[in-house]
């Protein structure tokens, strides 16, 4: 079966950073299924730094 690419997402949550509620990303799911984050930096961050506000 042939793998599809990731052509077309939506953004399903905004990423905040969980100190000062920022908005640090955004997590997408993409037409295959996967979801991934879209960070607006380059800053690495743990999961338990953020919060994740889904819409």
């Amino acid at each position: 079966m042939a793998r599809k690419k990731k052509i077309e997402g939506k953004a399903i949550a905004r990423i905040l950073d969980a100190r000062t509620q920022e908005i640090v990303g955004y997590l997408f799911e993409w037409n295959t299924g996967d979801i991934d984050p879209k960070w607006n930096d380059d800053i690495e961050r743990d999961e338990k730094n953020v919060v994740y506000e889904y819409a």
